[in-house]
């Protein structure tokens, strides 16, 4: 098979793995600062304009579909651009060019519907990443790709399980407004628990969702509402907490695995993550307030010992299922698969 790969994609990290396993790796982006490249990796830059839908699509075909008749053996992934896809994904069709969408959206668009008649494959994370009803039989599930070296496992998290902490979108699909119901029950049983929540709204409607949990009369006095955190910083500011806490009830949130992966406990009812890695208290999990504080009370009433080995064997899990390099392998193993 060829060993061309034609990439429309903005992650850096990726592109740079990719290289590794093609000749040659063109890629095609409206993002203008790239970094030091592979010198296999040769870059396009598309000239993209906010609101200019029409000019954009137009930009695309200026530049790429000339490129694709010229390079017709080439491999395409297409790295959450479901919008790209949706445009050039007929083409490759019909000049019969594997053509590999990734896409992890808990919201199926239009664009990703309209690309699942023409692309190879779909790959995502999880099943709850990419509930695609159409051309279902084309997804392929990789798990996510987390770099741990960016989250190192060196967090002590004992003396601290009464500082928890959340990072995140804060919108409504977060379930931020529970966090207030869950530490006014907490407080009444331990005075001392306090939760710092990062992070901000992604839209207008999210930014008035966000006002009334802020400016409730109710608000627990445990809460504080921070500014969001660098990636690069996260590792830091984890190091002040002994626990994080996501309520996602949808597919399974990186940042789930970010703290896993960084040796912090997490309490969550995410049932993708606690199918995986299961519940601190063995408990089955359940959308409740009762099930976050029988998780809580287990993290701080049990041994030490208990607590480390649990905390081990879930990194373990995480580094087997969830690490960038074994998703770049999966992911290579799609590109170049006869599927």
């Amino acid at each position: 098979m060829n060993s061309k790969s034609v990439v429309f994609a903005h992650q850096r990290d990726t592109v740079v793995a990719l290289a590794k396993f093609f000749s040659t790796v063109y890629v095609f982006t409206s993002e203008t600062e790239t970094g030091e490249l592979p010198s296999n990796v040769k870059v396009n830059n598309l000239s993209w304009k906010k609101e200019s839908p029409l000019i954009n699509a137009l930009e695309i075909f200026r530049k790429i579909v000339p490129f694709l008749l010229k390079n017709q053996d080439a491999i395409v992934f297409s790295h959450m651009t479901d919008v790209h896809s949706s445009l050039l994904s007929p083409f490759t069709s019909i000049f019969r060019m594997k053509h590999i969408l990734w896409y992890a959206h808990a919201h199926n668009s239009l664009y990703l519907n309209w690309s699942s008649l023409y692309v190879s494959n779909i790959v995502s994370s999880t099943p709850g990443s990419c509930n695609l009803k159409l051309n279902r039989g084309k997804i392929k599930f990789i798990n996510q790709g987390i770099n741990e070296r960016d989250f190192p496992f060196n967090q002590e998290i004992f003396g601290k399980l009464n500082k928890i902490y959340y990072y995140g979108r804060l919108d409504r699909s977060k379930n931020i407004h529970i966090f207030d119901q869950l530490m006014l029950k907490l407080n009444e049983l331990d005075t001392s628990c306090t939760l710092d929540i990062f992070g901000r709204p992604a839209s207008p409607k999210s930014e008035s969702y966000l006002h009334e949990i802020k400016f409730s009369e109710n608000l627990s006095s445990a809460i504080q509402f921070q500014k969001p955190i660098e990636r690069i910083l996260i590792p830091n500011i984890a190091k002040q907490f002994g626990i994080f806490i996501n309520l996602f009830s949808g597919s399974l949130d990186k940042t789930l695995i970010e703290n896993t992966f960084m040796g912090i406990p997490v309490v969550t009812w995410n049932r993708e993550f606690c199918s995986e890695f299961g519940t601190w208290s063995g408990a089955r999990v359940s959308e409740t307030l009762e099930f976050l504080l029988q998780e809580i009370a287990y993290l701080k009433g049990s041994p030490k010992d208990d607590i480390q080995r649990e905390i081990s064997r879930r990194y373990d899990v995480a580094l087997r299922n969830h690490s960038f390099d074994g998703w770049i392998e999966r992911l290579v193993s799609v590109l170049k698969g006869n599927s």
